[in-house]
């Protein structure tokens, strides 16, 4: 190896904050209920859904800040994401609630903006992959969907 080339190492943070999003994101996945239920069944639905969903939005947003601090991302990004990344978080809340009332198609804002948010982190991290998009379309594309999903899903949960 020459002294001029750029030495590349294994983001084993960005892997690791991957792995534990991931298990949280399964785990809020299996904690949707297409029903209302009673008692204390419920409530303990209830309560996993709250922690599981909360544990992976604060992975997520400890995600996007290491890529942030270790990748580059356009500054606009960070003021843009200080606003979008709690908005898609209450969004999914929002939708996980939907969905115990039964409005079964909602389950797409849960499957849909945890694995964009970190789409973009890993973009965010990895050269190859900011290589292979430029930054400013990437960046708008995502957090324009972002706001549209996350503004959706708050729409629809108001009017039904």
């Amino acid at each position: 190896m020459t002294a001029d080339a750029p030495q590349r190492s294994i983001p084993f943070g960005t892997i690791l904050l991957l792995a534990i999003a991931g298990a949280f994101y399964a785990a809020m996945l299996g904690s949707i209920s297409f029903s209302t239920g009673v008692g204390d069944a419920s409530f303990g639905q209830a309560i996993a859904s709250l922690f599981c969903t909360a544990g992976l939005w604060i992975v997520l947003a400890v995600l996007l800040i290491a890529a942030g601090m270790m990748g580059e991302m356009p500054r606009w990004v960070v003021f843009v994401a200080v606003f979008l990344l709690p908005l898609a978080g209450i969004a999914t809340f929002t939708a996980i609630d939907m969905c115990s009332r039964h409005i079964k198609w909602a389950i797409v804002f849960p499957i849909v903006l945890p694995p964009l948010v970190a789409g973009y982190a890993v973009w965010t991290r990895f050269p190859a992959c900011r290589a292979a998009i430029p930054a400013e379309p990437m960046s708008a594309a995502v957090w324009a969907l972002v706001l549209v999903l996350s503004g959706t899903a708050l729409l629809a949960a108001s009017v039904i």
